[in-house]
């Protein structure tokens, strides 16, 4: 249980950040939906209403994160871990897919994606084996052991499919073993062998498939194929102008908008990219292309400075923290919001594959929002416990 007086030691310059990121999100997930007209469209407003009710959601479950000590939810990551196993089964079953790929589970208005409840599930348990184990981390039986914590969540994603929320686990992976002390080399062999199955993923589908035997394993094996649109997705901002009307139009859009904006943009709900509905998934993925054609340079670099100040507070916790645990825990967390800005952000401006990752607290969605706020709360539950109170 929480002592009343942890809340004097929450940080308050963390939490700033994230509520002006969660309001500048509310402000243009309204600019980016706002041309709504009489063909059936969805009013703005009801993007808004949904989004803040997942915001209080988010702040709720933050809440209940910071309530109880970080040492006590670790305990529970076995059946958390299980939990979240089951849903992502479940979504083979019962699974919505409007975009394509069957991530998510009806709950009456609302849309649950249990792919970004595993990578809270994955920080608990990695934090919780890995903390157990410092003495051993150098060694490469203890790193090899570790990836069978975030193998069954990865496979279970790529099947549905989702490529992007597969990588956001592995670099929680890798964010949570570098800051444990796992050496330098075995974490790169391991990079290097992750690009050589990824390699092989990309080669399957020119094997004759049909001929393995038993018919289970080429049936697994061509699951295991990225299907030729991934492959598109996500190498065609190399050269988008090769595919202008197919794979290639979201990037070609989004660097006119954000160009187009210049150094003050062109104006809140001004943007004629947004506006005529040129940006696809202006609201979700990508809502910075919004921020730069309607707020330009300086809009943009706004909502940098509020990222960066999270990612510094965040490194700080992480160091800080009282135990290893804490630190892993907190480590697990950053890598979370760090991987997915990062990706977003270069992917609306051509410098990174299209894999369909929202902004942390800005884009439109709520279980991205509520993985988000938890990860958040991991944050402040570290950096209000990293010392006993003694008055």
């Amino acid at each position: 249980m929480m002592d009343i007086r942890l809340l004097k030691r929450l940080d308050w310059a963390l939490l700033a950040a994230v509520l002006g990121l969660c309001l500048y999100g509310l402000l243009m997930i309204y600019a980016a939906t706002r041309p709504a007209d009489a063909a059936g469209l969805t009013p703005p407003s009801e993007f808004v209403r949904k989004q803040a009710l997942w915001l209080l959601v988010g702040i709720a479950a933050c809440a209940f994160t910071i309530f109880f000590d970080y040492e006590r939810i670790a305990r529970w990551h076995l059946p958390i871990y299980a939990l979240v196993g089951i849903l992502l089964l479940l979504v083979f079953k019962i699974g919505l897919s409007p975009t394509g790929a069957a991530s998510w589970i009806g709950l009456g208005g609302f849309r649950l994606q249990p792919s970004e409840l595993a990578k809270i599930a994955v920080i608990l348990s990695l934090a919780s084996f890995l903390s157990h184990r410092t003495d051993a981390i150098r060694g490469l039986r203890t790193v090899l052991t570790s990836l069978f914590i975030p193998a069954a969540p990865v496979l279970l994603v790529l099947l549905q499919p989702d490529f992007g929320t597969a990588l956001v686990i592995i670099a929680i992976w890798f964010g949570a073993l570098y800051l444990a002390g796992a050496r330098g080399r075995h974490l790169t062999a391991v990079f290097l062998c992750g690009i050589i199955l990824f390699a092989l993923m990309w080669n399957l589908d020119r094997l004759p498939l049909e001929r393995v035997r038993p018919p289970a394993l080429a049936k697994a094996l061509a699951q295991a194929c990225l299907k030729d649109y991934q492959k598109r997705r996500l190498t065609i901002f190399l050269n988008p102008r090769a595919d202008p009307l197919g794979a290639g139009y979201h990037v070609i859009q989004s660097r006119l908008a954000v160009g187009s904006g210049k150094i003050t943009g062109r104006g809140l709900f001004r943007g004629t990219q947004s506006r005529l509905r040129f940006i696809p998934e202006r609201h979700t993925d990508f809502i910075f292309s919004v921020v730069g054609e309607e707020l330009g340079l300086l809009g943009g670099i706004a909502m940098l400075s509020l990222y960066l100040l999270i990612f510094w507070r965040g490194l700080r916790i992480a160091i800080r923290a009282r135990d290893p645990l804490g630190s892993l825990l907190a480590a697990g967390a950053l890598s979370l919001l760090i991987f997915h800005t990062l990706v977003n952000l270069g992917m609306s401006v051509g410098l990174m594959p299209i894999t369909g990752l929202p902004l942390p607290f800005v884009s439109y969605g709520g279980s991205n929002l509520l993985a988000s706020f938890v990860a958040f709360g991991l944050l402040q539950n570290v950096h209000m416990r990293r010392d006993k109170i003694i008055f």
